[in-house]
């Protein structure tokens, strides 16, 4: 019989202390917590992100690797970047070793990025793109307790693992491409992105199985909003169809090109897209509560804090 083990590992960046205690795992602040906060707050924009900093391409001691010198005109906004760890994941497990990040720690972290409305990433692992760190930019318009946080990952952990491998990784990436949405700045980027997580959304439970196979892009969309009662806006159903249908078969962005002036209705639909998809993804983890059958197409906060039911 395998001996149960604590993995751990660590991951940034969450602007939270709390110590979050789930069926399974913890997540707790480390000690330079507090150290690395400010040297976050330090270089995030006014604007509520962090952004990629400009660096130059350098030569380097192929022996060594450490730099010998600059090369000139080589200075951009890098491509990848790191941002400082704020918490440490431990996680329990059994059976053979494995690391962590390629199963159960990504989906936690993302899982947790997702509830937060941020975007996280292991320790010496590289992002992309702006990251959303201030509460004024945070990307999901939910408000809950410590406790309401440590049993949600609670429940969601328990559905994962109940999955088979293929469902597994698909809600990963899910979550995963739904918190690096916000980095795109352009808003068809961010809807084109979105789309993606609808799509894998409904693949998803199509595997599961809660739909069936087939069917128009709106009559998707309608199935699984009937399947977990959530509220159907038939009119921004058939515009967001529309965008989808325009952008990614004739390049079309409202009828214009991607990057030009549009209508306003147009611009929110993305940010209208991704609180649909904040609701699909918790009805397709299990997780019971009124905030599902919230409005998806309103603004505002909503409170996370209800009971759920079992």
């Amino acid at each position: 019989m395998s001996e149960e083990r604590t993995e751990r590992d660590y991951f940034g960046f969450l602007p939270c202390e709390w110590t979050i205690e789930f069926d399974g795992g913890k997540i707790s602040p480390i000690p330079d917590f507090d150290e690395n906060t400010a040297w976050v707050d330090k270089y995030t924009n006014e604007d509520g992100f962090f952004y990629p900093a400009t660096v130059p391409r350098e030569e380097v001691d192929p022996i060594t690797m450490e730099p010998l010198k600059y090369i000139p005109k080589t200075e951009r906004p890098a491509h990848l970047h790191s941002i400082r760890p704020s918490h440490e994941l431990c996680l329990s497990t059994s059976g053979l070793p494995k690391d962590i990040r390629e199963g159960p720690g990504s989906f936690i972290i993302h899982l947790l990025a997702y509830l937060f409305g941020v975007r996280l990433q292991f320790h010496d692992w590289c992002l992309d793109g702006r990251l959303p760190i201030r509460e004024k930019v945070r990307t999901h318009n939910i408000r809950f307790t410590k406790e309401t946080g440590e049993e949600f990952l609670s429940y969601c952990y328990k559905t994962w693992k109940s999955w088979a491998e293929k469902e597994q990784k698909l809600i990963t990436n899910l979550l995963f491409m739904h918190t690096r949405s916000p980095s795109y700045e352009w808003e068809w980027g961010r809807f084109t992105i979105e789309y993606m997580v609808l799509d894998g959304c409904y693949r998803l439970a199509e595997g599961l199985p809660f739909v069936q196979k087939g069917s128009s892009h709106g009559k998707r969309i309608e199935s699984l909003c009937q399947k977990f009662s959530i509220r159907i806006n038939k009119d921004l159903i058939r515009e967001i169809v529309r965008l989808r249908n325009d952008l990614f078969h004739e390049t079309l962005w409202d009828g214009s090109q991607p990057g030009t002036a549009i209508s306003s209705s147009s611009f929110i639909l993305p940010t209208h897209l991704r609180r649909l998809n904040q609701r699909l993804i918790m009805a397709l983890l299990g997780y019971k509560t009124p905030y599902i059958q919230t409005g998806w197409w309103f603004f505002g906060n909503y409170s996370f804090d209800q009971p759920s039911e079992k």
